[in-house]
């Protein structure tokens, strides 16, 4: 397969142009057409710059370092392609890794992902078609971005510049797969390899990505609290984004894998948050910065499987409460008593000292566990990233809707009034100011 290949030498093109998402407000760096060949070093680039994109969720950053460095080696080459420059034939699926940080850095989860994909590709063959081409990432998050490369290091498969979420999502129904109607089966769920080289898998036609989500957080529980998933099996004519193919635009979000290896290069590359401040107003991602202030608390109440959790940030002049289930879904300026910002807008938190993202499984996590732990006490800043205008979809939006008041309502102390309606960042800040 790799022969067939056309590789470039370096990692990414160093003429970057810029070229913008039709249907959007964003332009994200694109990369010319052809396929690209990556390095450990690139995959570390996109797993930060994911880590950042993720509203707080889509896996720990310590979690995807504990990946990278035990399962790429130095010497595995990645590949990854262009939306538009997708063969038409060509198998697709995502495939995804759902379940416990706390399983996974004890070691467990490694194995179960690409089990999926040799079982998406077993049900392939087995009914006459060609076995997968493309992996596309189900989000913007430092682990499920992280997955589809992993999967390319070992098998040479190329992984789509793109994902269906833009950032990360708590629940599978909000991807724009969902949302575009795109058959999610068949659903393939794999458990870790034991020490016999045994696996379980179950193949599962669900009724819908709410019926696929509960299946696979059942098939975890009986499996260390972790699955491998494989679903949304399509071809490359379904998502190719040339100019002949303008129906997909709405189907994912386009080129943010690359926009992940630049913004990730910067954060590593300049550890420092004034310069990556800088660097994220020339990428033309619309950002504001929503707050500068002190970790003080942390607080997680369990709600229908999921964490629930409110970040406390304070200056000496306000506080800021961010709740999430998994991802930053709402943040609220509770000085002033207003909405600051809320899904699906991103709200992202990056350390002031390093420049380093920081996703809500690593803030105040068991530092034994987790080497990226930061502490109660750090010093952030809140980054509010405009939502991809797809993404503010009518259902999409309802769901975000729906989450927030489920996460609000885990903590009735605070008294924070669920939002009748969306209401943009944008529009938030004009009101702000």
């Amino acid at each position: 397969m790799l022969n067939n290949i056309s590789i470039k030498e370096s990692s990414f093109n160093e003429d970057k142009q810029e070229k913008e998402s039709a249907g959007t407000e964003h332009q994200l760096k694109y990369f010319g057409p052809g396929n690209y060949q990556l390095t450990k070093k690139d995959i570390s680039y996109i797993a930060h710059g994911a880590c950042f994109l993720a509203s707080g969720g889509g896996g720990s950053i310590g979690l995807a370092r504990l990946f990278i460095d035990t399962m790429i080696n130095d010497t595995d080459v990645m590949h990854y392609v262009n939306p538009d420059n997708l063969k038409a034939t060509k198998n697709i699926s995502f495939i995804a890794t759902l379940g416990s940080p706390g399983k996974m850095f004890e070691g467990f989860g490694q194995t179960a992902s690409l089990n999926a994909f040799l079982e998406m590709n077993n049900h392939l063959t087995q009914s006459g078609q060609e076995p997968l081409g493309y992996l596309i990432p189900v989000e913007m998050g430092a682990i499920n971005t992280l997955i589809p490369f992993i999967i390319s290091a070992k098998k040479g498969i190329e992984v789509i510049n793109g994902d269906p979420c833009g950032r990360a999502m708590p629940e599978l129904s909000m991807t724009l797969f969902n949302i575009n109607k795109l058959s999610i089966n068949p659903v393939i769920l794999t458990s870790d390899t034991d020490e016999s080289g045994n696996y379980q898998k179950i193949i599962v036609q669900a009724e819908d990505a709410d019926d696929a989500e509960n299946q696979a957080r059942l098939f975890a529980l009986s499996h260390n609290n972790l699955a491998g998933m494989a679903c949304y099996p399509m071809q490359g004519a379904d998502l190719n984004c040339s100019i002949l193919s303008d129906k997909n635009w709405a189907k994912f979000n386009q080129w943010t894998v690359g926009l992940a290896w630049n913004l990730g290069r910067n954060i590593i590359e300049s550890r420092d948050y004034h310069e990556f401040m800088k660097f994220l107003d020339s990428s033309a991602v619309r950002n504001y910065t929503l707050f500068e202030g002190i970790i003080t608390n942390k607080e997680e109440r369990e709600i229908s499987g999921f964490d629930a959790g409110k970040i406390t940030v304070s200056n000496e002049a306000e506080t800021f409460f961010i709740y999430y289930k998994n991802e930053s879904l709402l943040a609220w300026n509770a000085t002033r008593k207003c909405y600051v910002a809320m899904g699906p807008d991103s709200i992202n938190l990056l350390a002031r000292k390093d420049a380093q993202p920081l996703s809500n499984a690593d803030i105040n996590s068991d530092p034994e566990k987790n080497p990226k732990n930061i502490s109660l006490g750090t010093s952030i800043g809140i980054i509010g990233l405009c939502a991809f205008e797809k993404l503010q979809n009518t259902v999409l939006v309802g769901l975000f809707l729906s989450n927030i008041q489920e996460t609000l309502a885990a903590f009735p102390e605070d008294h924070v009034p669920v939002p009748d309606s969306y209401i943009p960042l944008s529009d938030l800040m004009s009101n702000r100011k």
